[in-house]
């Protein structure tokens, strides 16, 4: 049981610590966006002034904000619009989800599983849902030489298992647009062990070329709150202003709904200590060619947008920004192709004690010994 008292003892003790965190954010977000203003029209010539490493580069020239020129009276005109976008434009969706191996059963398996959904948008409501599984076994955890009972190789194979899936819909339909739940820029894989780190890296590579070689447009898609800082690094080594841990998104806060900024290429420094390579060094030939924008698109801070910087130089971005404020509207601030794919991936908790069911009957059936802990007969005695 969460103890309530000692956690609302911890508030008062601690207010003026994360009063002091608010406050230094806002100095620091006021400061910045002072200085954004000398990029309110985009001079390609200031990346001249920009090293390796440098957060990100300037892409789009012209206006840093594009306003959304819409204002619909009521729901029925928005709907409209959106048909005049999404109309015949096939769109797709990935996501995936998974049963990690659980410590309570002696013998370690695990389930990883994506959904496929790609909408054409037509009259004849041409509407297709894939959802595949794997089980990953014993073998498979020792080949990989990592723990069986931990979430990182997991993890690993069902992003592997994603991309395939999307490089599938790539292969099998005519360029539709992509759209995947998180970034394409994988930060959070440096803290991994090499072996993990290489399974995401072959993944994600294997997935731009795809993309690129089939002309297939492929969107990722971040709505958190926490979102990088590679303008705010970009702006410290062209204006001058002090380092701190001001997010992005905080810069474009007061946008309105619709409105996106200006492309960048991401030049993310990531690395950890000095002779650390950050994630993009990974890439390859992909290394400098991931672009993204901020658009606005729910009552909370702007989403990020991620995407091969072939699809700028292929006139695309007003196209994906066009796609992704429709899909909003369908869902009310969130991607609908993204809701689809996720509703049809999610494991429910009945359905996890449905895979360890079919676990003990899989094992009688064969004569295989499965031991599993006290612990496990005492939480399945309480439900």
């Amino acid at each position: 049981m969460l103890d309530l008292k000692s956690i609302s003892d911890q508030f008062d003790a601690r207010l003026s610590a994360i009063k002091l965190y608010d406050a230094e954010r806002k100095t620091r977000s006021e400061e910045y966006r002072t200085e954004l203003k000398k990029l309110d029209v985009i001079d390609l010539s200031m990346n001249e002034r920009l090293n390796a490493y440098s957060g990100a580069k300037l892409l789009e020239p012209g206006k840093l904000i594009r306003s959304f020129p819409f204002n619909w009276k009521n729901r029925h005109d928005a709907i409209e619009w959106v048909d005049s976008v999404l109309s015949g434009v096939a769109v797709g969706a990935v996501d995936g989800s998974q049963i990690y191996s659980d410590k309570n059963y002696e013998i370690p398996l695990a389930v990883i599983q994506t959904s496929q959904i790609l909408n054409r948008h037509t009259n004849d409501s041409d509407y297709k849902e894939n959802i595949e599984a794997e089980i990953i076994t014993p073998d498979e955890f020792e080949d990989a030489s990592v723990y069986s009972f931990g979430s990182e190789y997991i993890d690993a194979r069902r992003f592997a298992l994603e991309c395939n899936s999307i490089i599938r819909l790539m292969k099998e339909n005519d360029k539709p647009f992509i759209m995947l739940d998180g970034a394409l820029i994988l930060s959070h894989i440096n803290v991994l062990n090499r072996n993990i780190r290489e399974i995401y890296i072959k993944a994600i590579t294997k997935l731009l070329e795809a993309s690129e070689s089939t002309r297939t447009p492929l969107i990722g898609f971040i709505d958190t709150t926490t979102s990088p800082r590679d303008i705010t690094l970009m702006m410290h080594f062209l204006f001058g202003l002090k380092k701190g841990k001001l997010s992005d998104t905080h810069l474009f806060s007061h946008i309105l709904w619709g409105d996106r900024t200006a492309a960048f290429l991401c030049d993310r420094d990531d690395r950890r200590g000095g002779e650390a390579r950050s994630v993009l060094d990974n890439y390859g030939e992909y290394k400098n060619r991931i672009a993204f924008f901020y658009m606005r698109v729910s009552n909370g801070f702007p989403a990020r947008v991620e995407f091969p910087a072939w699809m700028h130089e292929d006139g695309k971005v007003d196209k994906i920004a066009d796609i992704i404020r429709a899909e909003c509207v369908i869902r009310s601030n969130y991607p609908d192709i993204l809701m689809r794919a996720h509703e049809a991936v999610v494991i429910k908790m009945n359905e996890h004690d449905l895979f360890y069911g079919m676990l003990d009957n899989f094992c009688k059936a064969h004569g295989i010994m499965i031991n599993k802990s006290a612990k496990h007969f005492h939480k399945m005695m309480n439900r």
